[in-house]
């Protein structure tokens, strides 16, 4: 086994400065490409299909719609195609090194093009299969890493978990998955540096595995322990050193702005570092391997074959050309990311807020969801809303629950819809919290405007489940007769739900509940206001919405980082499981001096 890291470390080591420059290079511009490939597709297919926006109540219409289908797959041939070049540089790279030879930068971006045109040449289609198999675990730091960034991915993963049920089997299936993909692994060489066609490739490359599967599973087992060492102690120096930068060229409550915007900056920079490293030692890895079972010839790189071929090139020289190309590599992505984090000055500059505080289910920190105590503890904690989720019983009356079950909070495996209020009533909604809340009981929306009314302000969900189409105007009654119109505001995921409220009384003012931010709110006129998830948040969407004279509204921001950038950007309420914190970053803001412990949790969210 030492013989092979050995192997490895001399394969890397070689031309370690050709790798480091090539892999920055070509990972931040791929990174950048599908990010708008991805964005610009899914803009595309929603002005196609005269959506103005991405919802939870569209996602799958838009998702089955046949140009969606097409322009997805599209973006998916279009980074199986940049990861194919990517993995043939990097194997043509180590067949350099392993024979004593380097190679420049340049060169190992014209040697990847070269032969995954060969490759694509003689596999005729079944180079898909070939890239996509082995794909998963050569790239799953990145995917696990940098999926959060593209909006629509995150949001499909986050249904995905949702919907698979026990979640053991999503598990169990992803585990499959990377099992498949690292059996397919070892065909790359073949294909790629032999131009074999992938359905033999595939099979020398399980042949190659078979010989010493032990000793390969060993060793990966060993280089991933190495490298995710390596990854997190890299990540907290730079966050570190950052923080540190920070605290001496900033003052005052700029410090933790300055912070929070280059500590994303680098999260997301990690998974593009992260992915770099992993595909590096994994396929050097799997070369030294390959190689051991092979006596590799004395191959003519392709570029000195060009120089050879074109006078130019040899006149010229081929380390100024080498220099040439990656210096305009790195300058123009450098200059493009100069721009993008220039976009952030007004973050950096906004110091000052007026911004709410929402308590969720009510305040269910120290208390039981959507229950009298929540309620209670909330208007201690200094909130200024509580948001509280309504459904409809079987027989007509208004409570507070958020699931449809109410297995979860009070151990009957029913639906809402299922029993009469009288029974709802006899059930402990407190036990499962804790047992000094024996006994509380599910209450009634009219209960709880009367126990709030003058006390606390009320942002009032209504759950649509499909049973309960004349939920709004019972919603808007009961709102009336307490004289509540004034301290509440009503908000839902279905739309129509939010029509009804305005026709039935247009005083109250209504907020459209949003999970991702993709297309124009302009249209979005039965809305006062948009609650979103806060990972969907930025400056563009808070410009957009307070141009047309809109709230935002940010959920669910439990994490001091969060909580700040929430306020950089320029939200207008934040909804938390934990209103103290968030009432807490708000003053610490202009009351006291950060230190540099406190910077590194902003840093690193927590």
């Amino acid at each position: 086994m030492k013989q092979i890291f050995r192997s490895m470390w001399r394969a890397v080591k070689k031309n370690m400065i050709s790798l480091l420059l090539f892999e920055t290079g070509y990972r931040t511009a791929s990174f950048l490409l599908v990010m708008h490939a991805v964005s610009a597709a899914v803009n595309y297919s929603l002005k196609a299909q005269n959506f103005s926006y991405l919802t939870a109540e569209n996602y799958l219409k838009f998702l089955a719609s046949p140009l969606s289908v097409v322009l997805l797959l599209g973006i998916l041939i279009l980074i199986l195609l940049l990861f194919l070049i990517e993995i043939s540089a990097l194997l043509s790279c180590f067949r350099h090194s392993y024979q004593g030879r380097k190679i420049y930068t340049s060169d190992m971006l014209i040697e990847g093009v070269k032969r995954s045109w060969d490759f694509l040449k003689n596999s005729h289609i079944s180079w898909f299969w070939c890239i996509i198999l082995a794909a998963p675990f050569l790239s799953m730091y990145f995917l696990i890493r940098e999926i959060s960034y593209i909006r629509v991915l995150e949001f499909t993963a986050r249904q995905i978990y949702k919907v698979v049920s026990p979640h053991w089997i999503l598990y169990g299936l992803l585990g499959t998955i990377l099992l498949v993909s690292f059996l397919f692994i070892f065909s790359l060489p073949y294909c790629l540096l032999e131009e074999q066609k992938s359905v033999k490739g595939m099979k020398d490359g399980l042949r190659l595995l078979k010989k010493q599967w032990k000793k390969t599973l060993l060793g990966f087992i060993l280089l991933h322990i190495g490298m995710l060492v390596f990854i997190g102690v890299v990540y907290v120096l730079v966050l570190a050193g950052m923080t540190g930068i920070a605290m001496f060229t900033k003052s005052g409550t700029s410090v933790v702005s300055t912070v929070l915007v280059y500590s994303s900056w680098i999260d997301m920079a990690l998974g593009i570092f992260a992915g770099a490293v992993q595909l590096i030692c994994s396929l050097a890895f799997v070369y030294v391997i390959y190689a051991r079972f092979h006596v590799q010839p004395q191959t003519e790189a392709a570029m000195e074959a060009i120089i050879r071929n074109h006078i130019w090139f040899s006149r010229v020289g081929r380390r100024k050309i080498a220099a040439v190309l990656t210096l305009i590599l790195l300058i123009g992505e450098g200059a493009y990311l100069v721009v993008l984090a220039s976009s952030h000055d007004s973050a950096v500059n906004s110091l000052l807020t007026t911004m709410g505080v929402t308590a969720h289910r009510g305040g269910a920190l120290m208390a039981p969801e959507n229950t009298i105590s929540s309620l209670g503890y909330t208007i201690d904690s200094g909130a200024d809303f509580a948001e509280i989720d309504v459904q409809e019983t079987q027989d007509g009356e208004l409570v507070l629950l958020h699931d449809n079950s109410l297995k979860r909070t009070a151990g009957v495996n029913k639906n809402v819809w299922e029993m009469d209020y009288a029974e709802i009533e006899k059930l402990d909604a407190g036990s499962s919290f804790h047992k000094k809340f024996r006994g509380e009981k599910i209450p009634t929306l009219d209960e709880v405007l009367k126990f709030c009314k003058g006390r606390l302000d009320l942002n009032i969900e209504i759950k649509y489940n499909g049973k309960n189409k004349g939920i709004v105007k019972k919603v808007v009654r009961v709102i009336e007769q307490n004289g509540f119109e004034d301290h509440c505001v009503i908000t839902s995921m279905n739309y129509g739900f939010l029509q009804q409220v305005k026709k039935a009384n247009p005083n109250i003012r209504t907020g459209y509940i949003m999970t991702m931010t993709y297309g124009s709110i302009s249209r979005i006129t039965a809305a006062d206001f948009f609650s979103v998830k806060y990972t969907y948040i930025d400056e563009e969407f808070v410009r957009e919405a307070h141009s047309l004279g809109k709230e935002v509204h940010a959920w669910t921001v439990n994490y001091r980082g969060d909580i700040k950038r929430m306020m950089d950007v320029g939200v207008d309420n934040i909804i938390t499981d934990n209103p103290v914190l968030v009432r807490k970053v708000m003053n610490r803001e202009s009351e006291t001096e950060t230190g540099f412990w406190e910077l590194m949790k902003y840093a690193l969210r927590i």
